[in-house]
């Protein structure tokens, strides 16, 4: 943590500002919990007075939220590129790959074993990530297999289902392992691509037979 006096920081841009805030946010929540954190803990780690940082975030449960926030690029940044050329089986694998190492990387992973922690003591702070962070995961890998012809004459319902298993599969025991035991990122890199690869003959299987 950071043990240096709270002085007056140089001239930032908010939006900046706002991001320092949040990085210390972050530092704070995992090494206190969400329930033990304070304000003034953030305030101080970051290096500003604690109505700087309630200027931007009123409360710990906005602060917390804005967090959760922070950590959803992989979505914006998926819709922006080009897959031309990419058969619709190479695009599942892909994201795939991409959706499972974005819940193991290790922001994700501090996260999600922050909420898990709080879950019975702070039950708003388990539903916003379980809304942010899971459904909409869920939602978008659906919204992405329907596009083409993977999962072409599925149901809603069903098509939601099928996402929902094959992310599942490609996770397994390896985000639990990954949870508990703080595996290094190359080793989980190497069984995620071997997992897709399963996966994805998987699905090709359910499209074939559905």
């Amino acid at each position: 943590m950071n043990t240096s006096a709270v002085g007056r920081p140089p001239f930032l841009p908010d939006e900046e500002r706002r991001g320092l805030i949040l990085q210390a946010a972050e530092r704070v929540f995992d090494a206190f919990g969400y329930g033990a954190a304070t304000m003034e803990e953030v305030a101080r780690e970051c290096g500003m007075a604690k109505k700087t940082v309630y200027k931007f975030f009123p409360d710990k449960a906005s602060l917390f939220s804005a967090l959760i926030d922070s950590h959803d690029t992989l979505i914006d940044d998926w819709s922006s590129r080009s897959r031309e050329g990419m058969t619709a089986e190479e695009q599942f694998r892909q994201l795939l790959l991409e959706l499972s190492a974005f819940i193991l990387s290790p922001r994700q992973l501090a996260l999600t074993r922050l909420v898990i922690a709080e879950a019975r003591k702070s039950p708003d702070l388990a539903q916003r990530f379980h809304k942010e962070c899971m459904e909409k995961t869920i939602a978008f890998a659906t919204h992405e297999l329907r596009q083409g012809v993977l999962l072409a004459g599925r149901s809603p319902q069903e098509a939601r289902r099928i996402a929902d298993m094959f992310i599942g599969a490609t996770l397994g025991v390896a985000q639990i392992s990954a949870l508990m035991l703080d595996m290094d990122q190359d080793s989980l890199r190497r069984e995620l691509a071997a997992r897709v690869e399963i996966v994805s003959a998987m699905l090709k299987g359910v499209v074939e037979h559905p």
